[in-house]
């Protein structure tokens, strides 16, 4: 029996367009008489809106499924355009995705692999002494042909993956091709600079320092997807001819991504996904590293130590993975933790003094050679709302933010680009090499008479560009938990909404909660925080169980 926790599209809801117009597309083919019509197109609409939820299933009573089944349209394989497996319906592509990705997953972990090395050449970088949860990770991915890496912020992933990297170079020689992935173009960009940051401080020998891998990409450039086409150039039939594949953020990649990842791994290579299955699941369908990590336990290694986190923080993000929204509710108003508080009336204006102070160092400094710098500053704070829209959203809190910053005579006050406004990346534009989430600067130029540019790091340099070449951008003042997943900084006041909204769930706090290195402020009645924490994101998938079931049958 299978049990599912909510029902995405209850009803008597109104079916959003798209659901409508899927629903009316396959009942024209249907087969099903009129009388039963109404419920065969409840289920396509329901199937719909579920999979624009991040759902890739929806349960069906069992009236329901005798109806629906009557349908020449559904079937029991994924050549079906619906598809019925146990008591779940499936859009048939969605069900290939999973019964595929469930099997190259298990071959994977059967996949027979050199072992050895597992215990040598530990001496840790950087001073880190490693505890038993990080040499547990180095042993599965010293000797499994998966392993999947989960840890919140600061518990030394990046510092492992560079010591794996090491030691898989020095047992297969410098000939061995290891590729880095990461979903999005920012996560990409981060894991380069961290790599790079942390091999740096390595000892090796000149052949093997050669072949240390220098650049991440992107999962859509790993398989060669081109921009506006959903097949990849490297598949099962032209797999990827890297040895070691490693997948930073993996939380964030979608169950049709993974599946073709997986069917482009060829047998024998080593698949090592990273992640913090606490936070967010993947803004497309499917919760497959949550799914992994409890299906697939031999090959997982859960890193729980913090070596760089606030401990107020990692107090607080414990109790919200706990559920335990009275104990965060204590912790934000009570005094044992000054570095994480419930935020006054006035908390706004807070925010407008930080904004005021950057724009004042924006002032001061002398050319792009004090540029890096003013990067760092602006990483010192940052506001993150649950909400795009609404009073206490993204939109409404840039809107306010940069009108006071008029009225105090720092701005100009008819919208056009300022000194130190902060800008974020909506959309990829691959001519630029921007991405989605990528955060700038408006900055002068002196090399250009001193005329405004938009300014990005990354790959140890800056680069700059017109602000009319910036096609697709948001004011950053303020911006989305979504959007900042992957990221930290200094000081993060965390905004939820007035009033209690689906959106608010315990992996949305989790992420924003654990975007702060030093401090945190919450916006937020009680009411709303505590609900927040209470509600959990059910992803309704059948990948977790199709493992578990594919291993029991051996």
């Amino acid at each position: 029996m299978i049990e599912f926790l909510a029902t995405p599209q209850q009803d008597g809801q109104e079916a959003a367009p798209l659901a409508r117009y899927m629903a009316a597309a396959l009942l024209r083919h249907s087969g099903i008489d009129a009388e039963r019509e109404p419920i065969f197109r409840k289920a396509v609409e329901r199937l719909t809106t579920a999979l624009a939820q991040g759902h890739t299933r929806i349960g069906l009573g069992a009236g329901e499924r005798e109806i629906i089944r009557t349908s020449p349209l559904v079937g029991e394989e994924a050549q079906a355009p619906l598809v019925l497996s146990d008591e779940a319906l499936y859009f048939g592509r969605y069900f290939r995705y999973e019964v595929e990705l469930a099997q190259a997953l298990l071959a994977m972990t059967k996949a027979p692999v050199a072992s050895g090395g597992a215990g040598a050449g530990l001496s840790a970088p950087a001073g880190l002494d490693y505890d038993r949860h990080q040499r547990q990770a180095i042993a599965i991915a010293m000797t499994r042909g998966l392993c999947i890496i989960s840890g919140g912020p600061g518990t030394g992933k990046t510092t492992l993956i560079v010591k794996i990297i090491q030691l898989l170079l020095e047992q297969y020689g410098p000939d061995l091709k290891i590729g880095l992935a990461a979903p999005t173009g920012k996560a990409a960009m981060r894991m380069n600079e961290s790599i790079h940051a942390q091999r740096d401080r390595l000892e090796l020998a000149e052949s093997l320092a050669d072949a240390f891998p220098g650049d991440a990409v992107t999962l859509h450039r790993l398989l060669g997807m081109a921009r506006f086409s959903s097949e990849p150039r490297y598949h099962a039939g032209n797999p990827l001819e890297y040895d070691v594949i490693v997948v930073d953020e993996a939380s964030m990649v979608d169950l049709a991504m993974m599946w073709r990842l997986a069917k482009a791994v060829k047998p024998g290579t080593r698949l090592i996904l990273i992640g913090d299955r606490d936070q967010l699941a993947s803004v497309e369908s499917g919760a497959v590293l949550a799914d992994c990590i409890d299906s697939l336990e031999d090959h997982v290694a859960r890193l729980e130590m913090s070596y760089r986190f606030n401990r107020s923080i990692a107090s607080l993000a414990e109790h919200i993975r706990n559920g335990d929204g009275g104990a965060v509710w204590s912790q934000l108003t009570g005094r044992e933790s000054p570095d994480v508080r419930h935020a006054g009336r006035n908390w706004l204006d807070d925010v407008y003094g930080r904004c005021e102070q950057f724009l004042r160092d924006v002032g001061k400094v002398q050319g792009p050679a004090d540029y890096p710098q003013l990067f760092r500053r602006f990483g010192e704070h940052m506001v993150l709302c649950a909400l795009r829209k609404g009073r206490s959203g993204v939109s409404e809190i840039n809107r306010r933010v940069e009108l006071r910053l008029a009225e105090r005579g720092l701005i100009p006050g008819d919208g056009s680009w300022y000194a130190g406004k902060p800008v974020m990346i909506s959309a990829n534009d691959h001519a630029l090499s921007l991405f989605n989430g990528d955060i700038g600067l408006c900055l002068p130029d002196p090399a250009a008479g001193g005329q405004l540019r938009v300014w990005f790091e990354g790959g140890g340099r800056l680069r700059q560009y017109p602000p009319g070449r910036i096609a697709a951008f948001e004011t950053a003042w303020a911006m989305t938990i979504h959007k900042a997943q992957g990221s930290e900084f200094g000081h993060v006041t965390l905004v939820l909404p007035d009033a209690d909204n689906q959106v608010l769930c315990r992996e949305l706090l989790y992420t924003g909660v654990t975007r702060a290195r030093r401090s945190l402020t919450m916006v937020a009645g009680e009411d709303i925080c505590v609900a927040g924490v209470s509600r959990r994101t059910n992803r309704h998938s059948g990948l977790a169980g199709r493992l578990n079931n594919q291993r029991a049958k051996g």
